[in-house]
């Protein structure tokens, strides 16, 4: 900020001092200076120069004027996805699950494990528990 100011005041500075040159020339001196050919041209040439400067280091600027427009949309599409989301979620708990999803997926019952286990040779508690967390399975058979 503080250079910004600094440049500020050297370029007020430096305009200034024109303007006193300016004034102090003679007026034959004003218009050879005018009658100068492409004069013109070189001055819209140098302000066309310095508006490109501006745009492209204006580029925060720039973003901002972007921004304004672009953070109101995003928000709407977060809005229209997030709507999408809970319609499609409360339509898959309507839709009744398919008979062969809910053997494959489903808790079964309590009963479930015993009678599975229970036409293997009476296992105990602790080789079933061995079972379910396969630690030891089958030292004991060799």
């Amino acid at each position: 900020m503080l250079e910004k100011t600094q440049q500020l005041d050297e370029e007020v500075d430096r305009i200034g001092r024109l303007v006193l040159r300016a004034a102090s020339n003679s007026q034959a001196e004003t218009e050879a200076a005018s009658a100068a050919p492409f004069l013109f041209n070189r001055v819209r040439a140098a302000i066309t120069e310095e508006q490109r400067r501006r745009v492209d280091a204006g580029g925060w600027l720039s973003m901002m004027f972007v921004a304004r427009r672009a953070v109101p949309a995003m928000a709407v599409v977060t809005v229209l996805v997030a709507i999408l989301t809970a319609w499609s979620a409360q339509l898959s708990m309507v839709t009744p699950a398919n008979f062969d999803e809910e053997a494959l997926f489903g808790t079964p019952g309590p009963g479930v494990e015993q009678t599975v286990l229970a036409d293997r040779n009476s296992l105990s508690q602790d080789d079933v528990f061995n079972i379910v967390l396969d630690r030891e399975y089958g030292r004991n058979t060799r």
